[in-house]
């Protein structure tokens, strides 16, 4: 059997041993250090992705409905409304629940880089790897255009596999959901299954 038809689609062994190096980095450069890596890490991502160009908002959201945007690159993208998107299962996923399985309980770090991220940029982390998900989103949308203008992403909501939820205060929850176009209700009806819900906008 030739090797690459062994080699598994997705390799737990990466995916534990990418969160175990985040821990020992963060015992090398603290919460801090471990957040500027990550966002760092996440722009150049987002930076690499080629820049796309749609006529209409329709078509975009086709292209990311069908997985052709970069925005979909890594995850299923939803829309609800024309501007509310879902995910309906986070990318990383797997790889909290491989490690949870094999390792243990995750160290407090990567909680501890998710909350300094949300005090300093945006306030819906609940893990470390939802500080490169949430960059590389802001990152790719700010490479598309749609009728020549620009793209923006902002996020309402985060749900956890281990149902720890996080969205902004409620001062800044009330504005997004208009901008979404969505209620209370719906996002809590949302949440119920799905990873993400997020707005794109024109810029």
């Amino acid at each position: 059997m030739p090797a690459e038809a062994r080699m598994p689609e997705c390799n737990p062994f990466v995916e534990v041993a990418t969160a175990l190096f985040l821990e020992d980095l963060a015992t090398k450069v603290g919460v801090q250090g471990l957040n500027n890596y990550l966002v760092s890490l996440a722009k150049n991502l987002g930076n690499t992705m080629p820049k796309e160009e749609y006529a209409s908002w329709p078509e975009f959201l086709g292209a990311l409905v069908s997985g052709q945007s970069i925005l979909a690159t890594f995850e299923d993208v939803q829309p609800v409304t024309e501007h509310a998107m879902t995910t309906p299962r986070s990318p990383f996923d797997r790889g909290w629940r491989e490690y949870a399985k094999r390792v243990g309980s995750f160290a407090p770090v990567h909680k501890q880089v998710a909350d300094y991220f949300n005090e300093r940029v945006r306030p819906t982390a609940v893990t470390s790897f939802h500080i490169v998900l949430h960059t590389f989103r802001e990152t790719a949308a700010a490479r598309i255009k749609v009728g020549g203008k620009g793209v923006r992403y902002e996020t309402i909501a985060t749900a956890w596999v281990d149902g720890t939820v996080m969205m902004p205060p409620e001062d800044r929850l009330d504005p997004l959901l208009a901008r979404a176009g969505i209620s209370r209700t719906k996002l809590g009806m949302l949440l119920r299954n799905h990873a993400d819900v997020w707005i794109l906008e024109l810029a």
